[in-house]
């Protein structure tokens, strides 16, 4: 909650009636720093409690408008339902910003596959509900197979300009950035100075 004092306390009444009808066993407000310290504390310990009710975890990262939070957490839970794999919702509710954990076997034939497959109908659905892919930790080699999905050829023709025009022989993060395959760089280069030496390599 946020805004004037006025808004805010009115608002948190109602949210109060929300949470007091969704039939919470129990309410706690923070009324000092030592109350909000403990509540940041269980956030804080949210990953690390779950590692204890799986083996294996994909924590994915978008982020949908603040008023579709509620939809985005109800898909998420029918999501669930439909991959048989149970998801741990950790999000901001002050921006939107969706951690959900998916919880796997990697040893169960497939569950990975499965697990990878409803992380990707997460983000699409963050695109649908008019949200992004990312949410605070940027792309990377995960999501480049979404960009498509989220920006146009147009969009992305542009990214790849820029990206040439400040890093023509592509020395940050290359191949990385972008979904249109290898970077021209490493073609007309050839391998990177690290992998000449053995130091890296990309199998």
């Amino acid at each position: 909650l946020e805004g004037e004092t006025t808004q805010v306390e009115a608002e948190f009444a109602q949210l109060l009636q929300v949470i007091e009808t969704s039939g919470a066993d129990e309410v706690r407000t923070a009324q000092n720093d030592a109350d909000r310290a403990r509540i940041w504390k269980g956030r804080k310990g949210a990953f690390s409690a779950v590692g204890r009710l799986s083996p294996d975890y994909i924590v994915q990262d978008g982020v949908v408008p603040r008023s579709h939070l509620g939809a985005a957490l109800a898909r998420i839970e029918e999501l669930s339902r439909t991959y048989d794999l149970p998801v741990a919702n950790v999000f901001h509710a002050g921006d939107g910003n969706l951690h959900p954990l998916i919880l796997y076997n990697g040893r169960e034939a497939g569950a990975l596959e499965r697990a990878e497959e409803l992380a990707g109908e997460i983000l699409s659905m963050c695109i649908e509900l008019g949200g992004s892919i990312t949410g605070e930790h940027g792309v990377g080699m995960e999501k480049l197979a979404y960009m498509p999905r989220m920006f146009s050829p147009t969009d992305l023709d542009v990214m790849t300009e820029l990206r040439q025009a400040i890093d023509p022989a592509e020395l940050a993060n290359r191949g990385k950035m972008l979904p249109a395959g290898e970077a021209p760089a490493l073609a007309l280069r050839g391998p990177h100075p690290l992998e000449k030496q053995g130091i890296i390599s990309r199998e």
